[in-house]
C-alpha cells in the first residue's frame, strides 16, 4: 500500500515499479504453491514443467526483481551520484525483465499442465494414449518460449550492469550545501 499512496511517482519510478513487481510476483508464487495441495492438480502439474515456471517466477520474479532493485537504488548513492545514468535504459531493463519473466513463467506453466495431461490420459484398456515423445513435441514450443523469455531477462540484466557501470564512472554532481559552499 505504501507504493500505491504516490501514484504519480509509481508512473516515472522505475525503480518503485521493480519493487511492486517483486511483490506481485510473490503473491503468485505464494498462490501458486497451494495449489499443489489440491490433489487432482498435483497429479497433473507434479514431475512436470509447471513447477519450474512457479520456482522461476518466484525466483526472477520476486527475488530477481527486488534484487535488481536493491541495485539501482544503492549503487548510486554508494557512489555519491544523485541520478543514474540512463534513465531510459532503467525503463527499458524493466521492461525486458518483466516481460522475460513472464514468458519464461508462462511457457513453463502451459507446458507443464499439457505435460501432466498427456502422461496421465489413458485409452479404455488403461495403456498411456501419448507417447514420451508426442509430450516432448507438444513441449517443445513451449520451451523455446521459455528460452527467449529467459534471454529477455538476462539482456535486462546486461542493460543494467552497462547503466551502473557508466553511473559509478559518471563525474561526481556538485552540491551546494545550505550554507552556501560547495560539497
Amino acid at each position: 500500500m505504501t507504493l500505491l499512496q504516490n501514484k504519480q511517482k509509481l508512473k516515472t519510478n522505475y525503480i518503485m515499479l521493480f519493487f511492486l513487481s517483486a511483490i506481485l510476483y510473490y503473491c503468485l508464487a505464494t498462490f501458486e504453491g497451494p495449489l499443489l495441495a489440491i490433489r487432482w492438480f498435483n497429479m497433473i502439474a507434479h514431475n512436470s514443467e509447471w513447477v519450474i515456471g512457479h520456482v522461476h517466477s518466484g525466483a526472477l520474479g520476486w527475488v530477481g526483481m527486488s534484487g535488481i532493485a536493491v541495485f539501482y537504488y544503492f549503487i548510486p548513492k554508494l557512489w555519491g551520484k544523485d541520478e543514474l545514468w540512463s534513465s531510459r535504459l532503467l525503463k527499458w531493463h524493466f521492461w525486458l525483465a518483466h516481460a522475460g519473466v513472464a514468458l519464461y513463467a508462462i511457457a513453463l506453466w502451459i507446458a507443464g499442465i499439457g505435460e501432466g495431461v498427456m502422461w496421465l490420459a489413458q485409452g479404455e484398456n488403461g495403456e498411456l494414449q501419448y507417447s514420451f515423445v508426442e509430450a516432448m513435441n507438444f513441449k517443445a514450443p513451449w520451451l523455446f518460449l521459455r528460452f527467449f523469455g529467459g534471454a529477455l531477462f538476462v539482456l535486462g540484466l546486461f542493460l543494467m550492469v552497462l547503466n551502473l557501470y557508466n553511473t559509478v564512472r559518471m563525474p561526481l554532481t556538485r552540491r551546494v550545501s545550505s550554507e552556501g559552499g560547495v560539497s
